[in-house]
């Protein structure tokens, strides 16, 4: 420790003697040309902030030498970002002219379920700076056309960049680590619906150094949502839309950087729709933000505290019989009707409130350090149906339909029962209640149905630490060090009794299977099986995380070549204790189990040729392993601490080259990268016929590559009209035929013992990653009109997508029983491509200033109307994704593939008053 804290006081000692400058610059309005007073002048990397004088006139004193991104706002006009190159002890900034607020400002926001907050996009040209010694770098602070067209285009169609997996996208929040340490991914509803807040963010995608983390191998997004960062002004809006919701109303305030150092901002939202467009979903969701900043000369305290709390009624993807009994592709299997209402099986609930505190430091003049805790707690839950020794209520029961063994004329029946009343397609509450009703009168009152949730209650704690150094013109270092620990409560809840007594804590199918008494408890500490609304039952558990990363990056820069070198260690552990102690599994059940601890190692490097100031050849390259997420290690967390043989680390490599055109009519990118993941587990789960209980089916030593190209080009063909191209073309497949065993929830042994060599074999190698379409492409025009309105229409296309397949299918044991080459065969083993698709969307919108109309207006009100329709061709056959059903090994026509479908035309009106 000693070592280390010497190591930083040479560096903050060493950093005093680099550079720094004068900045100042003058801001006028681009219709009058007239000095701009009171707008807001931020460099967010610096976290400073000032205001133009009644002259037009700022200034920044002491910017480390470099370049730097600064944003200027005012109410009613449009935000301008710049590249500022300080080379010099005074720093002149070209004159900066602020338009009028156009509503094509902005990408129209469509509120997708991925993150759609707005960029900083430079929009000054890289060039030779003025004393002709260097060559600016080619910043990567926002999207570029790809990344545009790959959220606001193809992100509705489930497209990943680069066919990566959710894990490998990274998600920064004021400093914070958004990632969830149990699965990987991110909870996006924490932030949902407050759009106006997080619009401050870089991105970078790939291996391309960053300040705030060592990166993973896709897209790295650092969201900015501190109080000073915030547009100054209010601004209410209103929304309606045919997406997963109907209506939105927003009001967001911000003070803007004060005089005093203080700033604040504050944001609420409301979602809501009564019923979707797909019948029996519904939409309720409010969301909430506030942010309270005091800057001091040197440094700066934030307090942000976030949350949206959220419930919705799902759709459900079905077997291709149902949608064509059903006549549409918007059929949902998974409502009913209930007393003249329609009832949701399966409803979702989000409600994860954030507090996050952060501070920021100038150490020296040119060494700065960020730090920020947080803590995320909260429930997120989903409900479905349950039943004891009854048959499945679901309609999608494979026996209640006609692909079940049936005679040609009881088929037809089947079929016309179906076409004569349509409600056979839906959930029969009347059916459940019916016979928990008889079983209260004539029987001993048990639930044979009964609606349970799955609840994840977390809490999260979460230490960051970043020191940022610029050594001198050429050397800056970055070093940061997090920690997180995080505890998840799973277990199911007795939502409804369905009108009867009382739900049995003991599952029947395992019962039947095993021998277990009557009455029997599957918690044998608790002396009372006998549950009710609100109570524990089937499972009950934790899982505990401790994580803690340590990142060093020195980057160079220099005439001709960039470079740079980045390195982390890491650490994670965790362990599963079980609250229930469980008949099946009583010395394996409850308690603690073993902590299965990770230490991994990663680094990467790369390197920027500058053949000049607006063309760039880039090469980066990444090797090392990282811990398997907990999903893949314990193999059934819902009943038994039991841990798969021999876990270990992934191990993860990964390369890209690339072109960079930073012209002043075009803007282009050209990216080829190869990236191999290997000695991975996998673990699924479902129902097992052959078993009679749900099964974990494990597969280890799973390799996969993930190569392929990438393109974006923004075209300025005029004034008005810009062009963009993009597009991608990936291959994301396996590469290794894993072991595969299969552990039954009453078993403490594998199917095939679970060694090495009695395990089955799944024959894997070159099937596809299921991860969207793997190709895509689209052609965007814009149009901007000087008279502040705007249109562009894009045509998209998506191809090879390949439905998820199931791996126990591909095995010696499940191919057996058919001839090898026969139809059959090749159904039981070929993986399933999706159909093409191909959409237009267009937008379109205008601003108007308000004083134009009421004269009493203030002359920085601004009212924006923004009208987007994509899928404008209604392509209601487009299919998002599908899967194979696991027990489709016992009969293929049983247990046929399910598919979720895109929805026709969706339009999104946004109208918005700013002040």
């Amino acid at each position: 420790m000693k070592k280390l804290f010497s190591i930083l006081f040479v560096l903050v000692q060493f950093s005093s003697f680099a550079q720094t400058s004068l900045v100042k610059g003058s801001v006028f309005h681009d219709d009058t040309k007239l000095p701009y007073a009171d707008v807001s002048i931020v460099l967010p990397k610096l976290k400073i902030a000032t205001l133009s004088n009644e002259n037009g006139e700022y200034s920044f004193s002491n910017v480390p030498y470099g370049e730097h991104v600064a944003i200027f706002s005012a109410v009613g006009e449009e935000d301008k970002t710049i590249t500022i190159n300080v080379t010099e002890l005074v720093t002149k900034v070209t004159d900066v002219y602020l338009v009028h607020q156009d509503a094509s400002a902005k990408p129209i926001d469509q509120d997708f379920s991925s993150v759609a907050t707005e960029d900083a996009n430079s929009d000054a040209e890289n060039s030779v700076s003025s004393t002709g010694q260097s060559v600016s770098s080619a910043l990567n602070a926002g999207r570029d056309a790809y990344q545009q067209a790959a959220t606001f285009g193809w992100g509705q169609f489930f497209y990943r960049m680069r066919a990566y997996e959710n894990d490998n996208n990274l998600v920064y929040l004021n400093g914070v680590p958004m990632n969830d340490l149990e699965e990987g991914g991110v909870f996006f509803n924490t932030w949902g619906g407050l759009n106006d807040v997080f619009r401050g963010r870089t991105t970078s995608l790939g291996l391309a150094p960053i300040d705030f983390n060592f990166g993973g191998l896709g897209l790295n997004t650092a969201l900015d949502a501190t109080a000073s960062n915030q547009r100054k002004g209010t601004r209410i809006t209103f929304s309606q839309t045919n997406r997963s919701y109907r209506s939105r109303i927003m009001l967001t305030h911000s003070s803007g950087l004060k005089k005093n150092g203080w700033a604040y901002s504050f944001s609420l939202s409301r979602r809501w729709a009564n019923e979707g467009v797909i019948a029996g979903t519904y939409y309720s969701g409010l969301a909430y933000y506030g942010a309270i900043e005091k800057r001091w000369k040197k440094q700066g305290v934030n307090l942000m505290v976030v949350g949206s709390p959220l419930e919705r009624g799902k759709a459900g993807p079905a077997q291709e019989v149902l949608y064509d009994l059903a006549g549409t592709n918007y059929y949902n299997p998974n409502w009913g009707w209930q007393n003249g209402k329609k009832r949701n099986t399966r409803v979702q609930k989000n409600n994860l409130p954030l507090i996050v505190l952060t501070h920021d430091a100038d150490l020296a003049k040119n060494t700065k350090l960020n730090s920020s805790i947080s803590y995320q707690f909260g429930e997120t839950s989903q409900t479905g149906l349950n039943w004891f020794n009854a048959r499945d209520p679901r309609p999608v029961y494979y026996r209640d339909l006609p692909i079940y063994d049936m005679a040609p004329d009881v088929r037809a029946n089947v079929i016309k029962s179906y076409e004569e009343n349509p409600d056979l397609l839906q959930v029969d509450w009347n059916q459940m209640y019916n016979a928990n009703y008889n079983s209260v009168r004539y029987g001993n009152g048990q639930s044979i149905y009964w609606l349970g949730a799955n609840v994840e209650r977390t809490k999260r704690f979460t230490g960051s630490v970043n020191l940022e150094s610029v050594l001198n013109d050429h050397v800056t270092i970055y070093s940061g060090l997090n920690v997180q620990t995080q505890n998840n409560h799973n277990y199911t809840r007795v939502e409804d009794l369905l009108g009867g007594g009382y739900a049995l804590n003991l599952d029947g199918l395992i019962q039947s299977r095993i021998g277990l008494p009557n009455g029997a408890n599957l918690n044998i500490n608790d002396a009372n099986p006998n549950k009710q609304v609100g109570d524990k039952i089937v499972n009950d558990y934790n899982i505990r995380f401790s994580k803690a990363a340590w990142f060093a990056q020195a980057a160079f820069v220099y005439n001709k070549f960039d470079f740079f070198v980045a390195s982390e260690l890491g650490y994670s552990s965790f362990f599963r204790t079980g609250n229930f102690r469980s008949a099946l599994f009583p010395t394996t059940s409850f308690g603690n189990s073993s902590t299965n601890t990770f230490f991994n190692a990663r680094t990467k490097g790369g390197v920027t040729y500058k053949i000049n100031g607006r063309n760039y050849i880039y090469a980066n390259g990444s090797i090392g392993n990282r811990a398997p997420f907990v999903d893949n290690v314990i193999i059934s967390p819902r009943t038994r601490n039991d841990i798969i043989s021999n876990p270990i680390n992934e191990k993860v490599s990964s390369t890209e080259i690339g072109y960079l055109l930073r012209s002043p009519n075009v803007k282009a990118r050209f990216t080829l990268y190869a990236s191999q993941v290997r000695d991975a587990a996998d673990i699924r789960r479902f129902f097992s016929d052959d078993d009679g209980s749900f099964v974990s089916m494990v597969l280890q030593g799973v390799n996969k590559q993930y190569s392929g190209l990438e393109f974006g080009a923004d075209i300025k063909l005029s004034p008005s009209f810009r062009l963009n191209v993009a597009g991608s073309y990936a291959q994301a497949f396996y590469t290794s035929r894993p072991y595969l065993d299969v552990y039954a929830d009453y078993q403490t042994v594998g199917r095939n013992g679970g060694q090495i060599g009695d395990r089955d074999t799944a024959y894997i190698k070159n099937y596809y990653v299921p991860s969207g379409p793997q190709s895509a492409l689209q052609v965007a025009l814009n149009y901007s009109s000087k008279r502040f309105w705007y249109a562009n229409i894009a045509a998209n296309y998506l191809a090879r997508n390949y439905i998820d397949f199931t791996p126990n299918t591909r095995t010696k044991t499940a191919t057996d029983p058919y001839e090898f080459g026969s139809e059959n065969w090749h159904r039981m083993i070929d993986q399933s491509k999706l159909p093409n698709a191909f959409t237009v969307d267009i937008n379109g919108g205008k601003s108007f200033k308000v004083n134009k109309y009421i004269k009493k207006a203030d002359n920085n009100m601004l009212l924006r109307l923004n009208i987007g329709i994509s899928n404008i061709l209604n392509n209601t056959n487009i299919k998002l994704y599908g899967f194979e059903n696991p027990r489709r090994e016992r009969n293929l026509d049983w247990f046929p593939n399910r598919y979720a479908y895109a929805l026709g035309a969706q339009y999104f009106v946004n109208l918005s008053l700013s002040f």
